[in-house]
């Protein structure tokens, strides 16, 4: 049994105590855990060391990480025994779970374990398990798995392009990507859902693959659990979790208003924030998403064919008594500030729609194009275009009211 520890200087409590004798992966493991604790701050403890380490190191700077990849008994009955010393020191218990059966995984989870990362994979579980136990420590709670997971309460916003071909998916990317990369430091949690049962793109302009869960998550979300939802996620670098349309074209009524209710209740519990790319069609599940929308951006283009769709989308909004307050309508490919006559139409569509543009995107022009087209953020491939600009005033627009409302509600 050996114990590993970083250590911040040598007269403070090391941050994470490691178990990860006889692990399958633990070469793995150890570059994962390099990466986030930093290289050549490793020390090894003797077994006969562990409860005196546990008794020194200070609840309030330390986490136990516990890596398990056998079901023979001694090894189960030594996790379990360390576990039980860490909670009774007043430390979190991160589980990092291998190839161990479901039997396995319900004893060691009972006996208190904070947090648990599937390992290898699905890959970023454990860096995102690893953030939760930094948030918790720094909000001072200490939620348990084993009486339940922990909830997030994630924000919804979701993008919805009144016309096809208006660049609502390319925003919805990289808006949960500039998110998730100006809350990552904070420990926060994005999650980006794919919507468009039949002929989504997100993994296109993302690059992720398209898994097969995908399928049994949105056929069978009555019985969804965070399991099953983790196992349906794509990540990309480590950062975005992704929910991708499935390989085969679906119909868009395959899911029920309940199986969509289901999914972003679980969404919002296991992420900050969930970002929803909508299709076109307005479907009998639509209504529910609209409710659970924290924002609502409805994209459009200064064209006729949009101006119409968004007469028709917001006639619909009012006729079924929906709430207009979280609408945000932002015109994509707005006219250049020298474009004189093209910033007279869109200020007369505006008038004509009685709607304000919260924000107006440039036409970004082959530049997006070829971006979306090589699966990477205007963060990766295209830095300095307007475009990325404007997204990201709208990230900082976002946020920035989030937190008004939060100190709000404090």
């Amino acid at each position: 049994m050996a114990l590993s520890f970083r250590r911040e200087t040598a007269e403070t409590a090391p941050e994470a105590l490691v178990f990860s004798d006889g692990f399958a992966a633990s070469e793995a493991l150890v570059k994962d855990l390099n990466a986030q604790f930093g290289e050549d701050q490793w020390l090894e403890v003797p077994a006969a060391d562990t409860e005196n380490m546990l008794s020194i190191t200070g609840a309030e700077d330390s986490f136990v990480i516990v890596a398990l990849s056998s079901d023979q008994p001694d090894a189960v009955d030594a996790a379990a025994v360390l576990i039980r010393q860490a909670r009774q020191s007043g430390l979190m218990v991160l589980l990092v779970a291998g190839e161990i059966s479901s039997r396995t995984m319900h004893q060691i989870m009972r006996e208190g374990v904070t947090e648990f990362a599937p390992y290898p994979e699905p890959a970023g579980a454990l860096v995102d398990a690893i953030d939760r136990l930094r948030l918790a420590r720094t909000n001072g709670n200490l939620p348990t798995i084993a009486s339940g997971a922990p909830r997030r309460l994630g924000k919804v916003v979701a993008f919805y392009g009144v016309a096809g071909g208006v660049g609502a998916s390319t925003m919805a990317v990289n808006f949960a990507w500039e998110l998730a990369l100006s809350t990552r430091r904070e420990g926060r949690r994005v999650a980006l859902l794919d919507f468009n049962f039949q002929y989504g793109s997100i993994a296109t302009f993302l690059d992720v693959p398209r898994r097969e869960a995908v399928y049994e998550l949105v056929s069978e979300a009555a019985s969804l659990d965070q399991t099953g939802l983790t196992q349906a996620l794509s990540t990309y670098k480590d950062k975005l979790h992704v929910l991708t349309a499935p390989r085969d074209a679906l119909p868009l009524d395959i899911v029920s208003p309940a199986d969509v209710d289901a999914i972003i209740n679980l969404a919002r519990d296991s992420f900050d924030y969930v970002i929803i790319d909508m299709p076109q069609a307005l479907m009998n599940w639509s209504e529910k998403v609209y409710a659970a929308a924290d924002d609502f951006y409805a994209v459009m283009e200064i064209d006729m064919r949009s101006a119409q769709n968004m007469f028709r989308f917001m006639r619909t909004l009012k006729a079924e008594d929906m709430n207009l307050a979280k609408l945000r309508f932002v015109l994509n490919r707005s006219p250049g500030m020298t474009d004189l006559s093209g910033k007279t139409r869109v200020k007369r569509v505006a008038e004509s729609l009685n709607i304000t543009f919260l924000h107006q995107i440039p036409d970004g022009g082959k530049q997006i194009v070829n971006s979306c087209d090589q699966g990477t953020p205007l963060a990766e491939g295209a830095r300095s275009s307007a475009v990325r600009k404007e997204i990201m005033r709208m990230v900082e627009k976002f946020t920035s009211e989030e937190t008004e409302k939060s100190a709000v509600a404090k």
